[in-house]
């Protein structure tokens, strides 16, 4: 019998790590990187978008309180839904150092795939190694 191998449904690159020899990606590592970018462009910055971006870059200042959580719980549930290829299962928001670390849970869709996903939001955060 042969084996088949799995043809990759989604096709895309980043420009996120211009040092990378290959920006070209697939399937769910193109989905994270998808999912980061929103996540690291602020509302306004997207030509043609202004209501495309993150808000939580504006939150980190604020007391780290129950309101708080559940504004960076909110904001972040906003962005993986307009997601259409990830169903978000779980959402967790920590404070770390001077920001904040939001880790999720998503179910790939087309790939019947649970993953953890991470964004750390501080000074240090554009770094693709922050990336999970």
């Amino acid at each position: 019998m042969a084996i088949i191998a799995p043809t990759k449904v989604f096709y895309g690159f980043s420009t996120l790590d211009t040092n990378a020899k290959n920006q070209a990606f697939a399937d769910v590592p193109l989905i994270d990187r998808d999912l980061y970018n929103h996540f690291n462009t602020l509302p306004g910055e997207r030509v043609m978008m202004p209501t495309y971006g993150c808000k939580i870059w504006d939150m980190l200042f604020e007391p780290f309180d129950e309101a708080l959580i559940e504004a960076v719980t909110a904001e972040a549930t906003r962005i993986v839904n307009t997601e259409t290829r990830v169903i978000l299962q779980g959402i967790t928001v920590t404070q770390i150092n001077q920001g904040l670390l939001v880790q999720m849970t998503l179910f790939y869709q087309p790939y019947g795939v649970v993953n953890s996903f991470s964004v750390q939001f501080d000074q240090d955060a554009v770094n693709l190694d922050k990336i999970s």
